[in-house]
């Protein structure tokens, strides 16, 4: 019997107290629910992986991600992969526009735009950007790394 997954797209066993490597992807369609469909993929793969710590300071920085990728970005696919190595995590959103993004400055005021990577860089213990993905399918990446703490939540170090 056939199968419609690539075999990277096939999560292995969750991570074990040896450290094991897990990677979990998904491809979806670059529109509006796309940053809430993506954001609760990772903290479903969070949940489940018993990395809970993590999921609320991965789910923002996704949100923030997947916001951007949507607002700025071009193609119909979106492809996000979530990269557990205990105890960090790195999440990857990989998008057709091959511009990188650039911190906005502050906006003045109330305005509703221009904060997403600041938050991204309040919250990760590192961010920043990669060519396409391995594929060949998207033309550059964005990701955030966070260390897992305990259960007191991500770790976040500053030079």
């Amino acid at each position: 019997m056939g199968t419609d997954h690539e075999p990277e797209d096939v999560p292995p066993p969750a991570p074990t107290a040896s450290g094991d490597r897990c990677v979990y992807t998904l491809r979806g369609s670059r529109g509006p629910a796309s940053p809430k469909i993506l954001r609760d993929f990772v903290a479903c793969v969070l949940n489940c992986t018993d990395q809970q710590g993590l999921v609320d300071a991965a789910t923002l920085c996704t949100s923030e991600l997947v916001t951007n990728a949507y607002l700025h970005g071009e193609g119909d696919a979106l492809l996000l992969r979530v990269v557990i190595e205990p105890p960090r995590l790195r999440v990857l959103l990989y998008d057709g526009c091959a511009a990188l993004p650039v911190p906005s400055r502050l906006p003045d005021g109330d305005q509703p735009r221009g904060r997403g990577l600041r938050v991204v860089g309040a919250l990760a213990e590192a961010w920043g950007t990669a060519e396409g993905d391995p594929t060949g399918g998207y033309a550059k990446g964005v990701w955030f790394e966070l260390r897992n703490a305990g259960p007191a939540g991500p770790e976040v170090l500053r030079d």
